[in-house]
């Protein structure tokens, strides 16, 4: 089974307001030195490893990577390429933000390989958009994906965030409308959701401004499937919508539970036996690195009880569900009958089909998707 390649890079213009990722502002000193701690991550791995990964996706995530001088990026795929096998089809994905895309940026890019882009449209409102703290106008998004196709990179990733601030059906309809014409290959639409300890949270709790009723989002979510697919963007995953032959196939190992190695500040992995995760805190990551020991602040390895309830969460995600077959074969018969009874309440409650051997989540069963998850997490 080949291994994809995760790369966090957690530098951003500033921050938004309904931001939880491990991220900061840009610093660009100390965004060297985390490059340079990141090829040392990676070179150490490789030369530990009794095992030469295959690799056939690579995405270097945030933060916002594409602010960080292309040759910092050119070193760390040169890294990788040095310690694993990359296959030649590759997907190479990067995350970037409408204004921090140049021409000279991409050509380098297209010469590294990257062949993938994922864009942080969010909204194709200006007061939206202003709304989260983003520092983009709506018409930079257009202008970016233009710049992607004149360099010749058609795979684009639009992300679009549901439930924001003030927004009304029209306006939902309208950033739906605006990224359809804009073509893209793929469209990720996110619910707005918020950790207690983000601005936007505080926001909220204090009257300061309103997000639309739950309600009202679920509807248009559901309209959002209907919409995309009648643009060629048929559903399949909870959050993501590709032209036939695009979805994303980094994010499909995590779906699919296949390994990825995760390097960089507060990176998962996983190997097939065990997950583990680095450090999260910038400091600890830089002096781990630099001093020759490992960043990896936890692992944990996976009993047969956490495989069946990864397998049918993680499963369930995508919009051709579980081959049910397949699972009863492969775990303990006594919790997989206990599922099987969940699963026959979820389908007379019109959350779950269930039709021979496959198991799926219906749309009102993606809208509760969290809840429904729940029921799996505690199989032991």
């Amino acid at each position: 089974m080949n291994t994809g390649i995760y790369i966090h890079v957690p530098f951003c213009r500033s921050k938004c307001s309904y931001c939880s990722f491990v991220s900061r502002t840009l610093d660009e000193p100390l965004a060297e030195r985390y490059c340079r701690a990141v090829v040392g991550e990676i070179e150490a791995l490789g030369k530990s490893s009794h095992v030469r990964h295959t690799v056939d996706s690579i995405y270097i995530g945030g933060g916002t990577p594409a602010l960080l001088p292309a040759l910092q990026i050119a070193s760390i795929l040169v890294a990788c390429r040095r310690q694993f096998d990359v296959v030649a089809d590759v997907e190479l994905s990067i995350e970037a933000n409408p204004g921090t895309l140049t021409a000279e940026k991409l050509r380098v890019y297209r010469s590294l390989g990257i062949n993938r882009v994922s864009l942080g449209a969010q909204s194709f409102s200006d007061e939206e958009l202003a709304g989260i703290g983003r520092i983009h106008s709506a018409s930079e998004i257009g202008i970016a994906c233009a710049q992607l196709r004149d360099c010749g990179i058609e795979n684009l990733n639009l992300d679009l965030i549901l439930g924001l601030p003030g927004q009304t059906a029209h306006q939902w309809k309208a950033n739906l409308q605006s990224a359809a014409a804009l073509s893209p290959s793929h469209v990720s639409i996110y619910m707005l959701e918020l950790d207690e300890k983000v601005p936007l949270f505080h926001s909220l709790a204090a009257g300061r401004c309103h997000v639309p009723d739950e309600e009202l989002v679920a509807d248009w979510y559901l309209q959002s499937i209907d919409f995309l697919n009648d643009h060629g963007l048929p559903q399949y995953e909870i959050s993501n919508f590709a032209r036939p032959g695009c979805e994303c196939r980094h994010n499909l190992k995590y779906w699919r539970r296949e390994p990825v190695l995760g390097f960089g500040l507060a990176a998962h992995s996983y190997d097939g036996t065990s997950r583990s995760a680095n450090l999260g805190d910038l400091s600890e990551y830089l002096g781990a690195v630099e001093e020759g020991r490992s960043p990896v602040q936890w692992r944990e390895l996976l009993n047969s009880i956490r495989d069946l309830e990864e397998t049918i969460f993680l499963g369930l995600r995508l919009r051709k569900g579980l081959d049910w077959e397949h699972v009863r074969r492969s775990f303990d018969s006594g919790r997989v009958e206990t599922c099987e009874a969940s699963f026959k309440e979820m389908a007379e409650m019109g959350l779950l089909e269930w039709e021979q051997s496959d198991v799926r989540l219906t749309q009102r069963g993606m809208l509760l998707s969290n809840e429904i998850f729940q029921k799996f997490v505690h199989l032991g």
